[in-house]
C-alpha cells in the first residue's frame, strides 16, 4: 500500500528540492574539492535543526537526528562530487564550471537525502530510533567512503548504524519506477599494472634486442581469453587493458612497457581467480618472449551487495512510495560504487531510482548529455525516508 502521507509531504517540498538541485548542478566540484557543496549541505541541515557531526574532513558532511523513542540507528548516504566533463550549453540547467559537470547524478542524490532529512525531521517525535545522514565526498574516484571510515566515522556518531540505505539515479529506468535488486547490484573493482622489461637497441637489429612491444601485444590478446575461456559464462566479468605506454618516436626498441587495466566482477571469488589467471598468463607470455614481467594489483572497491535481509525492507519501502507494480528488477551493473565500502561494515541496500524521461532516449552516466528527470526528486526523498520508517517498524518494536 502506498504511503500517501509521506508522498504528499515530499511532493510539497519539490520547489525547494528543485532549487537546491539546480544550484548544486550549476556549481559542480570534483572529488575532495566539494567545499561549496559542503557548505550548502550544512546550511540546509542546520536549518532543519539537525546536529552536525564533525567528520574530520574538509569536505562532506554528516548529521544526526534523534527520534522520540529508542530503536535502531538507520543511516542514509548520498555522494556529492562531480566528474571532469564539459556539459553542452543547451543541456537545460547547465554547469557554470568549465570542464566539470554533474554527469552521474550526485547532485540529485544529495538533494534526495536533504529531502529525506527534512521529511524525517518533521516527524522526529514519532521516530522509534535515530537517523544518521551521510554526505560522502569523492565517490567518483572511489575513495570517499574509505576516507570517512579511516577518520573514525562510526566512532564520531553517537551510535554506529544498524542499517544503511542509499540510491543512485538510473537513466535507463523511467521516472516513477524503482529497481530493487537482490545480491550484486554494482561490481567490485581491482586495477592491475603490468611492467615488461626487455633489451633496448636499434630497430635495424631486432635480433640483438628483446622487444617489449611484441610481448605486450601478445599479453593484450591473451588477456581476452580470461573472460572467454577461463570464466563461467554466467559470471559477469570485465578484464581488459585500458592503457599502454612504451617507446619514443626514434628508431629504438624500448626497454620497458607498462600497461594498466581493470577487473570488475559481481563476486570476490571471481575477482581473485581472475587476478591469479592474469598474473600467470602475463608472466608466462612475457617469459616466452624473453621479457621480465612484474604484475601488481590495487583493489579499489568490493562488490555492492544487497543483503537478503535488507531486500525485504527495501521492497516494502519502494512499494509504499511507487506501488508494487512500479518495482523493477533489471540486471546488476558492471560499474562500481564505494557505497560498498560502508556495506562491508553495516547491513546495506542500494536502490536504483528511475530518473529517465519516459518515452525518450536517455544518455547514460558520464555522458556529456546526461540529465535527470527532476520530477523524481520527491520520489527519491520519500524512498529514503520510507526506508527508515520501514526499518524502525521492523526493528523498533
Amino acid at each position: 500500500m502506498m504511503n500517501e502521507i509521506i508522498l504528499e509531504a515530499a511532493q510539497a517540498l519539490y520547489p525547494q528540492l528543485k532549487a537546491v538541485k539546480d544550484d548544486i548542478h550549476r556549481h559542480p566540484e570534483l572529488a575532495f574539492q566539494e567545499h561549496r557543496t559542503t557548505k550548502v549541505i550544512k546550511d540546509q541541515l542546520l536549518a532543519m535543526g539537525l546536529h552536525l557531526i564533525d567528520t574530520g574532513m574538509e569536505t562532506g558532511a554528516a548529521a544526526w537526528l534523534e527520534g522520540g523513542a529508542p530503536g535502531p540507528t538507520v543511516a542514509l548516504r548520498a555522494d556529492i562530487d562531480a566528474i571532469e566533463q564539459q556539459e553542452p550549453a543547451d543541456n537545460g540547467v547547465v554547469s557554470e564550471e568549465a570542464g566539470v559537470m554533474h554527469g552521474c547524478g550526485h547532485d540529485f542524490h544529495t538533494v534526495c537525502l536533504l529531502g529525506a532529512a527534512r521529511l524525517l525531521a518533521q516527524r522526529r517525535g514519532e521516530l522509534r530510533g535515530n537517523v544518521a545522514f551521510l554526505f560522502q565526498p569523492a565517490e567518483e574516484i572511489t575513495q570517499g567512503a574509505a576516507a570517512m571510515l579511516s577518520r573514525g566515522l562510526w566512532d564520531r556518531l553517537p551510535q554506529k548504524p544498524t542499517q544503511l540505505f542509499g540510491l543512485h539515479t538510473r537513466p535507463e529506468v523511467p521516472r516513477g519506477q524503482v529497481a530493487v535488486i537482490p545480491g550484486a547490484v554494482m561490481a567490485g573493482k581491482s586495477h592491475f599494472f603490468i611492467t615488461l622489461t626487455g633489451v633496448t637497441g636499434h630497430c635495424g637489429a631486432p635480433h640483438k634486442c628483446v622487444d617489449v612491444i611484441v610481448a605486450g601485444a601478445a599479453i593484450v590478446n591473451g588477456i581476452q581469453t580470461i573472460v572467454s575461456r577461463n570464466t563461467d559464462p554466467q559470471d559477469p566479468l570485465v578484464c581488459a587493458v585500458f592503457s599502454i605506454n612504451a617507446g619514443t618516436p626514434e628508431n629504438f626498441v624500448p626497454e620497458t612497457l607498462t600497461m594498466t587495466g581493470d577487473i570488475r566482477a559481481h563476486s570476490d571469488e571471481v575477482i581473485q581467480k581472475t587476478q591469479n589467471r592474469l598474473e600467470a598468463l602475463a608472466k608466462g607470455i612475457a617469459a616466452s618472449y624473453q621479457c621480465g614481467c612484474e604484475v601488481r594489483f590495487v583493489p579499489e572497491v568490493p562488490v555492492t551487495d544487497n543483503r537478503p535481509e535488507m531486500v525485504r525492507l527495501a521492497r516494502r519501502a519502494a512499494a509504499a512510495v511507487v506501488g508494487e507494480e512500479n518495482i523493477v528488477q533489471p540486471r546488476g551493473d558492471m560499474g562500481s560504487e564505494d557505497f560498498a565500502v560502508f556495506g562491508r561494515e553495516v547491513p546495506a541496500f542500494f536502490y536504483w531510482l528511475g530518473t529517465g524521461f519516459p518515452g525518450q532516449s536517455n544518455p547514460c552516466w558520464h555522458n556529456e548529455r546526461f540529465k535527470t528527470d527532476d520530477s523524481a526528486l520527491p520520489l527519491g526523498a520519500a524512498l529514503l525516508a520510507q526506508s527508515v520508517l520501514e526499518t524502525m517498524e521492523e526493528f523498533g518494536k
